[in-house]
């Protein structure tokens, strides 16, 4: 298993059986090319964003505070506030499972909402950003302005593993949950946040299996009511 920072992972409480890999613990290099940047898959994400907003280059504003890493938003499609990471990809650098590197660009990758469809072997290795020329002071007026968005919608005071679910094609997941009345229910130490319903927060000890069967009755309530299916955001491994 490629693991890059597991913001968005849910392990089993008997563990993962096998080889985990993780990209953070050498892939962290970031260089410029006049508007272009390059970064390494293992970079956090949040240090791509400080690296463009130092240099005065903007598109990168509203994955502040997203807190994976490079590869793993590529991985998924992170998006944030209307954006998705895809808009401002040139180009991926991958290594397939014979150890073959290449270099895709963005019209050859197949995204889509909160998916990258690559076979299960294959690699990200890095990622080039079309960016555009800013003036720093307006750049970091947007950051202060996400920031604080995120900080009056979201639990950041709480341990979690960030959206639990995506925003089905009906609305936002977080209202359904809201209206079905289960902010606030807890299973053991596990509890769908007061905040944003479609948060499970760890107050303390939870257990995988608490935060599962949490999700698992999120599923069935808003199935049964809604006539909704939610599709897990968060990825759930091990045994």
């Amino acid at each position: 298993m490629i693991l890059g920072k597991g913001t968005n992972l849910l392990v089993k409480d008997k563990g993962f059986r096998g080889w985990v890999v993780c990209l953070t613990q050498g892939l962290k290099k970031v260089r410029q090319e006049g508007d272009v940047v390059e970064a390494d898959s293992g970079l956090p994400l949040q240090r791509l964003v400080q690296f463009a907003i130092q240099r005065g280059l903007t598109g990168l504003e509203p994955f502040f505070g997203i807190p994976g890493t490079v590869g793993g938003g590529l991985a998924m499609n992170a998006g944030a506030w209307g954006v998705e990471i895809k808009d401002v990809l040139l180009s991926m650098t991958l290594m397939k499972g014979n150890g073959e590197v290449m270099e895709r660009s963005r019209q050859r990758l197949k995204f889509s909402y909160r998916r990258l469809d690559l076979p299960a072997s294959w690699v990200i290795l890095k990622g080039r950003f079309q960016l555009r020329k800013g003036k720093k002071e307006e750049i970091l007026e947007k950051v202060r302005s996400y920031s604080e968005m995120r900080k009056r919608t979201q639990p950041l005071d709480a341990p979690s593993a960030g959206s639990i679910f995506k925003n089905p094609k009906e609305g936002p997941a977080g209202k359904w949950i809201e209206e079905a009345g289960l902010k606030g229910f807890r299973m053991g130490q596990a509890m769908i946040s007061e905040r944003h319903a479609n948060f499970i927060v760890n107050l303390g000890k939870a257990t995988a299996e608490e935060v599962i069967h949490l999700m698992e009755m999120v599923e069935k309530k808003i199935h049964e009511e809604k006539g909704i299916s939610l599709e897990r955001e968060v990825r759930v491994v091990g045994e």
